[in-house]
């Protein structure tokens, strides 16, 4: 999907990162080495997290935000990057919703309202959304 739109901002919320970017706030290496730094202060500051996804069974690699919510694929050794699914971690660190689908299929679904979830409750529902470019 970034390959045919780049990066971008879905109904001036849901923000879509991308690689190689010209522009920092899009730069989707520059979003995984944040969250990664995050997880490591959390970890440091005493927080548990899912063992599961922080270990050398997988790892949590950020695409998107919805405010301090972040889409995740979950990459697991020996698995295909296209069969990797996507988890969605609330800014609480509080609920992690776990998807066995395509990041594409997971964005698509939140964005008609077929995933509903407490973070992004009624942000999105409906076919018809706002594409737009991230400013900068």
């Amino acid at each position: 999907m970034i390959g045919r739109t780049g990066p971008v901002i879905v109904d001036e919320w849901l923000c879509l990162f991308g690689p190689d970017s010209h522009n920092r706030n899009s730069d989707i290496a520059l979003l995984v080495q944040e969250r990664e730094r995050a997880w490591a202060e959390f970890r440091d500051s005493g927080i548990e997290l899912p063992g599961k996804y922080f270990s050398a069974r997988g790892r949590l690699l950020a695409f998107a935000a919805v405010e301090a919510n972040y889409f995740f694929w979950h990459a697991r050794p020996r698995v295909s990057p296209e069969d990797w699914g996507v988890v969605i971690v609330d800014a609480d660190l509080e609920e992690w919703y776990e998807f066995d689908l395509s990041a594409t299929e997971c964005i698509y679904r939140v964005l008609v309202g077929e995933i509903e979830l407490d973070p992004f409750e009624d942000l999105f529902g409906g076919f018809e959304h706002r594409v737009e470019t991230f400013p900068g």
